[in-house]
């Protein structure tokens, strides 16, 4: 009996039975190349600091008046990335923080994966996406995000060239555990949801240019079309968190 009540007291304390901020095991990082595809990045965030493959995020969002990307919200431990979301009185904004491998990673097509969840936190969005190497927008390609109203719906979008858009979502709870990717190939884009295909697009206007990966959160400014904005109810922290992240590049037919 006094096993379990020291194992609660732990479960309690860590927020690791179910609903927590410490990654279980259960989905452990892929290794190795998969059929048609060779890895090309991995990481589990095993150390102290963020690795040389990322560039972390400084200044402000394009688009976003009342955001800002601060490198120093973006912290390493136990296994874990956390991109964290807070007020800042100096700046009288809400800073967050983003990383991208435009430094270590730029590929046309490709397979993604990251396990990932986020405190709740009005106004206060996360996304994970393929961004053009070159800075050029559109393409995008949102593969999970969300508008900060809450973790019960992930958005995927692909901004095509021309400014039209290919939306889908799916529903799960997004401050527990889950592993989102991306398949992109040529003229078709599968989403995926803890290994299974949720959505798939066969279109002309998926892109075929290089891109980088991004991970970020982002507060967004009041009276924005889709975006919430923090409010009252917004915790002062609010953390996006990172398991791992896996990536490949086809194979050569």
């Amino acid at each position: 009996m006094g096993r379990w009540v020291v194992l609660a007291l732990v479960c309690a304390l860590l927020a690791a039975c179910g609903t927590g901020t410490v990654p279980s095991r259960e989905s452990a990082m892929p290794t190795g190349d998969l059929a048609g595809w060779r890895r090309v990045l991995s990481d589990d965030f095993a150390g102290t600091r963020l690795s040389d493959r990322w560039l972390a995020y400084d200044g402000q969002p394009s688009g976003d008046p009342a955001g800002w990307f601060d490198p120093a919200n973006v912290t390493v431990a136990g296994g874990v990335l956390t991109i964290r979301g807070a007020y800042q009185k100096a700046r009288k904004r809400w800073a967050t923080g983003g990383i991208s491998t435009r430094r270590s990673l730029k590929q046309t097509y490709g397979k993604y994966e990251v396990r990932f969840r986020a405190d709740r936190g009005r106004g206060i969005a996360y996304a994970f996406l393929l961004w053009p190497v070159d800075d050029s927008w559109p393409p995008e390609i949102d593969f999970a995000e969300d508008n900060g109203a809450g973790r019960d719906r992930l958005f995927s979008t692909v901004h095509a060239i021309g400014g039209s858009q290919i939306e889908n979502s799916t529903a799960a709870d997004f401050t527990q555990w889950h592993v989102v990717g991306v398949e992109w190939t040529p003229g078709r884009i599968a989403y995926t949801l803890d290994g299974k295909v949720w959505a798939t697009i066969h279109d002309d206007r998926v892109p075929d240019q290089p891109m980088a990966l991004a991970l970020q959160s982002q507060a967004w400014y009041c009276g924005h079309t889709w975006q919430r904005c923090p409010d009252a109810s917004t915790p002062a922290t609010v953390n996006l968190q990172v398991d791992w992240v896996v990536a490949y590049a086809r194979r050569a037919p």
